[in-house]
This record gives structure tokens, sequence and C-alpha cells, in this order.
């Protein structure tokens, strides 16, 4: 009986991730430039200039979530882009990024699909 549990909770399990990892999700945080972030936890309007400058120079901009502290790397649908432009202006600001998961080896991404400032 515990294996028959312990089966329908995995399958509940694994039908919950996939249908997250498939279907369009949002995902609302704060723009932040990844090396600063994760270095020294800059972000906030008062690190806006260097995460832009951050950018200009190739660091890629990322996502730290509201709900998890964690940060969400960003990339385009489309091979060879970066999200970098539609979201340099939005440095150091909340958004809310509308995309899709992908994983593969453990590294997770969101596809960024829509870029909207968030509401408050």
């Amino acid at each position: 009986m515990r294996r028959v549990a312990v089966l329908g909770l995995l399958l509940l399990l694994g039908t919950s991730l996939a249908t997250a990892a498939g279907g369009s999700v949002s995902v609302t945080g704060e723009v932040v430039d990844s090396a600063c972030w994760i270095k020294s936890g800059a972000k906030g309007e008062s690190h806006r200039t260097c995460a832009q400058k951050c950018a200009d120079a190739g660091i890629p901009l990322a996502l730290v979530e509201d709900k998890t502290n964690r940060l969400v790397w960003l990339f385009s649908v489309d091979d060879m882009e970066t999200p970098t432009a539609q979201l340099r202006p939005h440095a150091g600001r909340r958004v809310t990024v509308q995309g899709t998961w992908a994983e593969r080896g453990g590294a997770k991404i969101l596809l960024v699909e829509k870029i909207a400032p968030a509401a408050n």
C-alpha cells in the first residue's frame, strides 16, 4: 500500500513539473546584472547605472525572483539573440517576464516572450 501511495505521489509531482516546464509562465522580480549580484548582492535603483554598464560590456542581465530571491537566467526564444536590449531599460527595477522554462543537465533558463514593468 505504501508503494502505491509513493508511486501516486511521484506521478502527481511528475505531471505538475511537466506542466510547469511546458507552458507559459510569469515570473516577477528585479532585473540585475548577474556578476555584481552574485559577487556582492548589488541591486536596486542605486545600482541601475552600473548594471546597465555591465550589460553593455556583455555581462548577462538576469532576474532576481520576488518570491524566492533566486537568480533566474533569461534568454531569447530565438537562437543567436539576447534579451539584453529589452532588459537594459529595466535594470534595477521590477518587471514581470512571461516565457517558458527550458532545462537540460540541471541548468534551467527562462525563454523570454514578453517583459513588462511589474505592478507595485
